[in-house]
Order: structure tokens, then sequence, then C-alpha cells
């Protein structure tokens, strides 16, 4: 964590990529086809559908995009003008990020895609190809090794095709997206303004606490500094090097805090399970000082419960939400935009010609306000912002957190609602 049915066939997506240079467009003569379709019913009317696209000649060169929308009637989705495109984080899947009764018994008004949903907007979200990656594949260093930020955006934008296309509406979408999700939200939304404007598929960004930049030199530097480890690992002739397994590792810190609570650690001798995966969610991290959940500390300063998110929540996330690798190309990517600019990289050059509507929401106990000076990079003349802020800015270490803005127990009326009501002011 560093943060209507269609038939099977060949879908036309390749065309709308053309003209977005500096993004890899589907393998060349490649056409998207839809290999699989899912149906699930969800309280309130909704229906979650998930489809398998496949992007690429590949065996893992897939993507899965899902739809949260009301129903005409069973399979019919229902005809929306507001839709929506959520992009996850860096390793997590969409579904049980932005829907959390899906994989936890906390109450099942606990997703913000439900939420938007049951307001009448269409709700769209992908899985990045590394997500859908199975544990225990063989080679999945050389599998992913150059699966970087320009191929998740490409992906991106065959989402999007495809949501356009299914929705029958060549109406452009919103984009939003918690931690890595809103850095696609930039980059795809950058690549989008190099299609011609008849082909432009994005009305308005919604980044979720973080950036593609920083001004605070404290974390440029530590983002050269993660660079440095960074170049290392891709340029070892270890495959084991390519990718990570960090999913595998927090799923398990999850499995052992729901299972066995009060036995020992094996990660941390001396804390129990749950005690060690609430230190997780709620420790310091770089490069800004920022945490996953807001928690609540004792007298010796040691976390022993989350202050906005219930344990059990954030441990089904740990145990559920984890794909089991990404690739490292990512973190390479994602470091050198933060650096000081001397490794260039592709999916921040179009920053400045981003000119739609945005709204930047921020934890004050996440990246917060460091979030926001991205948006400064753009050219949108329609900027606005909010910081939740629950506590007094010298308790930020136990303020408010990243994931809080989704799993909070009263993050409807703090964030879901602010974000509803800007979209609404924006159609």
């Amino acid at each position: 964590m560093k943060h209507g049915l269609c038939a099977s066939g060949a879908l036309m997506l390749a065309v709308l990529l053309v003209g977005a240079p500096s993004i890899a467009a589907p393998a060349q003569g490649f056409k998207p086809t839809l290999r699989a379709v899912q149906r699930d019913v969800l309280p309130a009317n909704l229906a979650h559908y998930r489809y398998d696209l496949q992007v690429g000649p590949g065996e893992y060169d897939r993507i899965r995009v899902h739809r949260v929308v009301k129903e005409q009637s069973p399979g019919k989705p229902g005809k929306l003008a507001d839709a929506i495109m959520f992009f996850p984080g860096q390793p997590t899947y969409f579904d049980t990020l932005y829907i959390e009764p899906l994989i936890s018994k906390i109450g099942p008004e606990r997703s913000i895609a439900v939420y938007l949903a049951k307001q009448d907007l269409d709700v769209w979200g992908m899985d990045y190809r590394w997500a859908l990656v199975p544990v225990g594949t063989a080679n999945v260093g050389t599998i992913m090794r150059d699966w970087g930020v320009d191929q998740d955006i490409a992906d991106g934008l065959a989402a999007l095709a495809f949501a356009r296309q299914t929705r029958g509406t060549n109406e452009p979408l919103i984009l939003t997206g918690l931690s890595y999700g809103a850095l696609m939200t930039y980059g795809v939304a950058g690549a989008d303004t190099q299609l011609p404007p008849a082909r432009r598929m994005v009305r308005g960004l919604i980044p979720l606490d973080f950036g593609v930049k920083f001004d605070d030199p404290d974390a440029v530097a530590a983002s050269c500094n993660m660079l440095d480890y960074d170049i290392t690992r891709m340029s070892s002739p270890d495959p084991a090097d390519w990718y990570s397994e960090d999913g595998l590792l927090l799923s398990m810190v999850g499995d052992l805090a729901i299972s066995d609570p009060d036995g020992d650690s094996p990660m941390y001798p001396g804390l129990t399970n749950a005690e060690f995966a609430i230190a997780l969610l709620v420790g310091p991290n770089a490069p800004v000082d920022w945490h996953f959940m807001g928690g609540a500390f004792d007298a010796y300063g040691m976390p022993h419960d989350l202050r906005f998110t219930e344990p059990r929540l954030a441990f089904d996330l740990l145990k559920y939400n984890e794909p089991p690798y990404y690739p490292w190309k990512t973190n390479y990517d994602v470091d050198a935009a933060w650096c000081d600019g001397s490794v260039d990289v592709l999916f921040d050059d179009h920053l400045g010609d981003i000119d739609a509507p945005i709204f930047y929401v921020g934890a004050a106990g996440g990246f917060g306000v460091s979030g926001i000076y991205t948006t400064g990079l753009t050219a949108s003349p329609d900027v606005k912002t909010l910081i939740v802020q629950e506590l007094p800015n010298d308790q930020r270490y136990m303020d408010y957190g990243h994931a809080d803005l989704l799993t909070g127990k009263h993050a409807q009326p703090l964030v879901w609602k602010p974000i509803l009501d800007w979209i609404k002011a924006h159609r």
C-alpha cells in the first residue's frame, strides 16, 4: 500500500488511443476483446458488473472493468447522465477498496461506490493487469518487468473507452482514485488531453490524498533516495527484484489479526498480531509524514486502537484487498516523478495541459496539504480543495488518515457528500 451485458467479441478501443504518443496503446494490431462478464446484485436496486478485457496478446495482458449502477430491470443498467471512473491504489483491488461490504460485515453503507450509485451516478472502476496475476504464477518478475505507470495509464484509457462504449454515449467521465489511483487520475487526464477534442473522455478530476509532484525539499530528497534504491533493483539481473510481494505480506498481517488477534506477532516479537496490524496502519510513512489510518496512543506512545475506522474493517482490508504482486517499475516511475527531474518519466509530461475542473480531497494525517501542489501544475481554472481535519495541528500524527477517507465511520458526511455536491455543481 505505498501507498448492460455485452456479447463477447472485438471491441474497437484501440482507435480511441491514437493521438496519445507518450502513452503506449494496446499491442499493435490487437483489438481489445471482452473475455468474461459477471453480474452480482447489490442492495438498493444496484448491480455490480465485472468485465474482463483482453488488452494484449499475452496470457496476463488483461484488465478488469467494474460498474456499479442502478438497473431499470435485471441485467439492464439505467441510462444515467453522470459517470465516474475509480482507479485503485497500489496494491489494491477496485471492489474491495471501494465496496468494503463485499469483504467485511461492517455496515452496508460503508462504500463510496454504492453511495454514489444510489445517488444516480454511473460508477466505474478498473483493476490493473498486475492485480490479476494469480498467486503462485511462475516468472512473475519477467512478466511484469516493463509494466510501469505508462502501461497502467494506457490500460486506464482502454477502460474509459470501454465504459463510454458500454454506456452508449460519448459523454466524458470524471476520474477519481485514492493514493496511486489519484496519480493515475492525473496521468490518464494528461494523456487524454493529447487525443483529438472530439474523442476526449475526461471532464473532471477528483484526486484523493496524493499528488504527482511535491514542493517540500525534504520530501523531494527522500524520493530521490528511494529512486536510487529503485534503480538498483531495476538494474538487477535477478527477476525477483523486478516485482514486489508486499500484497502477500499485508494479506498475512490482516489474516493473523483476524484469526489470532492475541497471538504473538511473527513479524514483531512483543506485539500481538492485532497490535502489529494497528501499528502498521497508524505508523508514519515517507516521503512525507503520513499514515494510513488515524490511531489512538497510550501514555507511552504505543498505538492501541484506530480512531476513525473500526479495527475489524481495517483488518479485513489488509486480508482481502491486496493483490499478491505488483511491478517494481511503478515504484521507480513514481519516485522519479517525485524526485528532482534527473530521471525523466513520460506520464507527467502533460500535467500542464489538463484544464478540466479539479476537486482535491486530502486527509490531514495523510498526504493532506502536500497533495495540493500538483493541482497548481495544471492549467485548470477551476480548482477546489478539501482537507479533512478532525484534530488540532499538533495532533496530526493521529489525525484523519489516508484510508480513513474511504473507511472512516463518518466518511459519508465528511468526504463522500462533498464529492457528490461537487459533481452536481459541475454537471
